[in-house]
């Protein structure tokens, strides 16, 4: 006789997928930031200004740039 059992509703499983989801969350807003760091230097604001936008340091906003600028 089979034995049927529903893994999606398994408690252990369900933990999984909030981590990845979690873990999926903060690495896409840590592509969008450097997203909008780019795109926001290309229409021709400061660092600084950025820096102020996203409420970041401006050292990262200039690593931000740098990296952009080496690809």
């Amino acid at each position: 006789m089979p034995i049927i059992y529903d893994v999606e509703k398994d408690t252990l499983y369900q933990r999984g997928i909030e981590k990845g989801e979690k873990r999926g969350i903060e690495k896409g807003e840590k592509r969008g930031i450097e997203k909008g760091v780019v795109v926001c230097y290309e229409i021709g604001l400061s660092a600084e200004e950025i820096a102020d936008k996203f409420d970041i340091d401006i050292s990262k906003v200039l690593q931000i740039i740098e990296q952009r600028s080496n690809k």
